[in-house]
């Protein structure tokens, strides 16, 4: 009976053993290209407007300020940000910026809300698919500042490409 249990004891013991040494390596590894990683995880930057706007596929509108950008990276790239314009440029930019926009209902006091979902994904002659920079998808949101008699509008916006 002592013979038993004690072989019972060193197998729970080797087991052990394995388990640790294959956590151990599961985690160095996860540490390894954490580290080594071109966009380490939680990557965040202020960025220029201009940056994110050409990024998601667009130019700025004339007359903006405040601008407020960010960069987000970590297995793709991302940007969010906001910036007053003057109300009488917003819809011609959206317009001419995101042409295939779709509206949605927006929340809180946004007045207007777009989605745009673009093809990044360009056919060569071979047929085949290369990745082209550039958000997949944008989201702009549009809030008029002073209701209907405001002249200024706020847009915020965020583009990935994932």
């Amino acid at each position: 009976m002592r013979t038993a249990t004690r072989w019972l004891l060193r197998g729970m013991w080797w087991t052990c053993l394995v388990f640790v040494v294959w956590a151990g390596w599961w985690f160095g590894r996860t540490m390894f290209y954490a580290a080594s990683s071109d966009d380490p995880p939680g990557t965040v930057t202020r960025a220029g407007c201009a940056e994110a706007m050409d990024f998601s596929g667009a130019a700025l509108p004339e007359g903006i300020r405040d601008e407020d950008c960010t960069s987000h990276t970590w297995g793709g790239q991302a940007y969010d940000g906001s910036f007053r314009v003057p109300r009488a440029a917003v819809q011609g930019w959206l317009a001419d910026s995101f042409p295939d926009a779709t509206d949605f209902p927006c929340d809180g006091d946004d007045d207007r809300c777009v989605h745009a979902v673009r093809e990044t994904h360009a056919h060569t002659y071979t047929d085949t698919h290369t990745h082209t920079p550039g958000a997949y998808a944008v989201t702009v949101s549009v809030h008029y500042e002073g209701g209907s008699a405001g002249d200024t509008a706020l847009v915020t916006f965020d583009a990935s490409s994932y």
